[in-house]
């Protein structure tokens, strides 16, 4: 048996245990197409404090704030509070404002250039409410980006998934900008799949799902204004889902509650954005795989499975193993080919690994289009604009290959605001 075969049979039991570890997830797409989790009608109006992190925020947090006013809900029930984070232009006084006499909107402004980012926000904001309204407890906490817009029954459908025990929620993500560019279409696509074929099957199996950056509601129980907000890394929600699912509790998700969000249209922004959240992944993973493992075999066990396998960094393993083995593969059949004057077997491997890349790329832009036709009465576009975003997909995420592998070597990665430019209205959206 020669080198090639042996890194033949490596790269074999590689591939079939990558497969099994994955192949499940086929059977939750087909579950996410045509299955939904319904909620009953909550029997009780909760209290909800409402908390919004923004910098530099003056152009779109005035409108989620005029959605939240618009919501089919209780206006007195909810209480909103901002943290105006590190900022230099009018984002806390345009939040003041927006609130007028229909809804409580209350200001933090937050100055401190050494330690940036949204989980110090939040911790910031926990620690300021806490103190400026001692007897203020409401059931439970929603998160929000100043860049977001609810549709009228967000607060409504969150709280039926509220009421009927959830206490970890998340909700189904749109984009205001979804036609910007294939940038931001490609970004849009990635927060719909999460919502189709991850976080609603998983919601209808009663199985743990995960909180995706914004647009989630946590228990009081669960997390409370004593222990503020613990999750400082580049990814405070995938940290504080590891965090959250390791002590055995189930993040559930709520189909019918709609929010917008922005999305990046330039490649240099969605580069940044995504060296973040890579980056994020990466501690994330040194620093809760290990008890995820450890209480695997307690309770949740499919949840806490599943949620190792999002941290493990398998993209930049798989890349160096898949360049290695493909570089000696290609090695052996130019030797080969020289020492018996024969060039046909390298054309022949050529061809086979193209096609590979070919039959994946059609593979990946099939899963997109099927994904906007399944999502076409909430993502509004043309079924032209839906083939050519499905054709960009595949390359979007092969981008996410130098993003893992410069992550890996690159420990200076900082949080960059991402520039929010889109200022409509729900309004407009709806219309």
């Amino acid at each position: 048996m020669n080198v090639l075969d042996i890194l033949f049979i490596v790269n074999l039991v590689i591939t079939s245990l990558i497969t099994f570890f994955f192949l499940y997830q086929i059977v939750l797409i087909f579950i996410g197409l045509f299955g939904k989790k319904k909620y009953p009608d909550a029997k009780e109006d909760h209290n909800y404090a409402i908390l919004i992190a923004g910098r530099n925020e003056e152009k779109v947090i005035g409108h989620l704030i005029e959605s939240i006013k618009l919501q089919d809900y209780d206006l007195s029930k909810l209480k909103v509070f901002v943290v105006a984070d590190n900022c230099t232009d009018n984002t806390a006084k345009v939040a003041k404002e927006a609130g007028g006499e229909e809804l409580f909107v209350h200001v933090f402004e937050r100055h401190n250039l050494e330690k940036i980012g949204k989980g110090f926000a939040l911790d910031y904001m926990f620690k300021n409410i806490r103190e400026t309204f001692p007897d203020y407890i409401p059931d439970a906490f929603f998160v929000f980006d100043a860049d977001n817009l609810l549709d009228k029954n967000y607060v409504k459908e969150m709280n039926k998934a509220f009421d009927s025990g959830a206490e970890v929620l998340t909700s189904y993500r749109n984009s205001k900008n979804f036609n910007a560019n294939w940038i931001a279409a490609s970004t849009a696509m990635c927060f719909l799949r999460e919502c189709r074929f991850m976080h609603s099957p998983r919601s209808i199996l009663n199985t743990s799902t995960f909180v995706s950056g914004t647009g989630f509601l946590v228990s009081s129980k669960v997390l409370n204004f004593e222990d503020g907000w613990k999750y400082k890394t580049m990814t405070e929600d995938i940290e504080f889902s590891a965090g959250t699912i390791a002590k055995g509790k189930k993040v559930m998700y709520c189909d019918d509650a709609i929010f917008y969000d922005e999305q990046p249209t330039t490649f240099k922004a969605s580069w940044n954005q995504r060296m973040r959240w890579q980056k994020g992944f990466y501690q994330c993973f040194l620093g809760y795989f290990g008890s995820l493992f450890m209480s695997m075999f307690a309770c949740n066990f499919f949840s806490k499975y599943e949620m190792m396998l999002m941290i493990f960094p398998f993209t930049p393993i798989t890349f160096f193993w898949g360049f290695f083995y493909f570089m000696y593969q290609l090695a052996a059949n130019i030797v080969t080919s020289i020492s018996i004057g024969f060039a046909s077997s390298l054309l022949v491997f050529l061809i086979v690994n193209g096609l590979i890349l070919a039959i994946c790329f059609m593979l990946l832009f099939f899963y997109a289009l099927i994904l906007l036709i399944r999502e076409r009465k909430r993502v509004k576009t043309t079924y032209w604009e839906k083939i050519k975003f499905s054709a960009a997909f595949p390359i979007f995420l092969l981008t996410y290959i130098p993003i893992a592998i410069v992550c890996l070597f690159k420990k200076n990665v900082q949080w960059k605001k991402i520039p929010h430019e889109d200022s409509k209205k729900i309004s407009e959206i709806n219309n």
